[in-house]
C-alpha cells in the first residue's frame, strides 16, 4: 500500500469517527431539549472534539504509517482532511435534522433576525435585510453554513496542531 493511499484510508476512518462524535453530541443535546441552533455550548464542545479528534488522528497517522516522523505540512493536511470529513458528515446530519424538524430552521430564523435587530437596530434598511434573511435560510445554507464554520475553525487550530505535532528525523552523529 503507498503512502497516499495510506494517508486516506487512516485519516478517512478517524475523520468518520470525528464526524460521528458530532453528530452524536449535537443529537444529544437535541435530545435533552437544548437547542441545536446557534448554541454556543454546542459549538464549544464540538470545537474540543475537533481539537481532540485532529491531534489524535493525525498522531496516529504519524507513529503507524510514517514511523514517527511528520512535515508540518504532512501535519496539517491531515489535520484539516480528517475536520474536512468530519464537518462533511455534521453538515450532511444537520441538513436531515433540519429537514425533519422543520422548527428548528423557524428558531434558526428567528434568532438570526434577533441577531440583526440588535446590531442593526434603527437603520431604514433593516426591514430589507430580514426579507432577504427570511428568504435565504433554507436547511440546505444552514448546513453549508456549519460545513465552512467547522472547517474554518478547524483550520485555525490545525495550524497550530501541526507545529505540535511535526516531528523530523533525529540526525544521530558518529
Amino acid at each position: 500500500m503507498n503512502k497516499r493511499h495510506s494517508f486516506v484510508i487512516q485519516n478517512t476512518i478517524f475523520g468518520i469517527f470525528v464526524g460521528a462524535s458530532f453528530v452524536l453530541t449535537s443529537y444529544l443535546f437535541f435530545q435533552s431539549g437544548q437547542s441545536v441552533c446557534l448554541n454556543q455550548q454546542l459549538n464549544n464542545v464540538i470545537m474540543l472534539l475537533s481539537i481532540a479528534g485532529a491531534f489524535i488522528g493525525t498522531r496516529k497517522y504519524r507513529e503507524e504509517l510514517l514511523g514517527g516522523i511528520i512535515s508540518y505540512g504532512k501535519a496539517l493536511g491531515s489535520c484539516i482532511y480528517i475536520l474536512s470529513i468530519a464537518s462533511a458528515i455534521y453538515a450532511i446530519y444537520t441538513y436531515l435534522l433540519f429537514q425533519a424538524y422543520p422548527e428548528l430552521q423557524e428558531n434558526y430564523l428567528q434568532t438570526m433576525l434577533s441577531i440583526l435587530e440588535e446590531v442593526y437596530k434603527g437603520i431604514p434598511e433593516l426591514e430589507t435585510m430580514k426579507t432577504i434573511i427570511s428568504s435565504l435560510i433554507t436547511s440546505s445554507i444552514i448546513a453549508i453554513s456549519e460545513f465552512f464554520n467547522k472547517i474554518l475553525t478547524g483550520f485555525m487550530y490545525s495550524l497550530l496542531l501541526a507545529l505540535i505535532l511535526r516531528r523530523k528525523a533525529s540526525i544521530s552523529h558518529f
